[in-house]
């Protein structure tokens, strides 16, 4: 019989262990502010019955004294109560939830939008990069040199540029194969990225034709860069290849000069590097 009886008060506590349960791993769940929610719905309980009971026992006198309202209450009042208390914790618990489903939400927004701009970046960055040397192409030259001139026209922002080709390329291709020529134009351009400045950029504007955009200091001589590109390709063998040079035209930017203008100044020296018998620099001087 006493068995019996214990049965139901067994049940009870197996029943209260597993709503504990339940909500505890609820709570594991939820992020640290979805988690305040959820307790403040269960401290504003205690809050509520103690509101309750001093309106029941100071206001309308409903009680004895303070205890009684607290404890000894009618068996209304106090379904009422665990009524509103049940449904404070389950409302704190269904805010909580919607809270770490909206920080969650937010969460994800800001990851893709991060991941977008991450992807616009590199959209960009390929629509102005050479795919084979990774410098600029020749659409971001023409952009860049564009806005060169107009800075030196408007705000005397000197600058110069250097035409470089690869001497001999074709034999290259023509007797090692396009794949060992393709290596060639990126180990030249990873040796002349090594020795420019920081401020001057690179573009590739042909097969083995690269432009260099240098700015210029005052009377700064640009030659001795130039010269440096070209020993720095010059003076290491290449794999395979063996030895490979440059031929180098500079054109400093003078008063009206247009992009068409100063390209074909720089374009005309390289060549008559070329005709000086390559692997030199010689500069403008129309």
């Amino acid at each position: 019989m006493r068995q019996d009886g214990n049965e139901p008060a067994q049940r009870q506590r197996q029943r209260r262990f597993c709503i504990l349960c339940l909500w505890f791993g609820a709570l594991t769940h939820l992020s640290r502010d979805s988690r305040r929610v959820a307790w403040a719905g269960v401290l504003i309980v205690p809050l509520f019955w103690l509101l309750d009971t001093i309106i029941d026992v100071y206001l309308f006198g409903l009680g004895e004294a303070f205890h009684h309202g607290l404890f000894e209450m009618e068996p209304v009042e106090l379904y009422m109560r665990i009524l509103v208390s049940v449904l404070v914790v389950v409302f704190g618990l269904y805010a909580a939830v919607m809270l770490d489903r909206a920080e969650r939400a937010g969460h994800a927004l800001r990851e893709s939008n991060a991941q977008l701009e991450k992807l616009k970046s590199e959209l960009e960055h390929l629509v102005v990069a050479d795919p084979l040397t990774g410098t600029y192409n020749r659409r971001k030259f023409h952009e860049v040199l564009d806005r060169a001139v107009s800075n030196a026209t408007r705000h005397d922002h000197r600058f110069a540029l250097l035409m470089i080709d690869v001497d001999h390329f074709k034999s290259i291709n023509d007797t090692y194969g396009h794949q060992v020529g393709d290596e060639v134009l990126r180990s030249v351009c990873e040796r002349i990225r090594g020795a420019v400045r920081s401020a001057d950029q690179l573009f590739r504007v042909g097969g083995e034709e690269f432009c260099l955009l240098a700015n210029v200091a005052g009377g700064e001589d640009i030659g001795p860069l130039a010269e440096k590109l070209r020993k720095v390709v010059a003076d290491r063998s290449f794999p395979v290849v063996g030895n490979v040079t440059v031929s180098v035209g500079i054109a400093n930017f003078r008063e009206g000069d247009t992009q068409e203008s100063i390209y074909a100044r720089a374009d005309d020296a390289m060549y008559e590097a070329k005709r000086k018998g390559r692997n030199c620099v010689v500069s403008s001087t129309v």
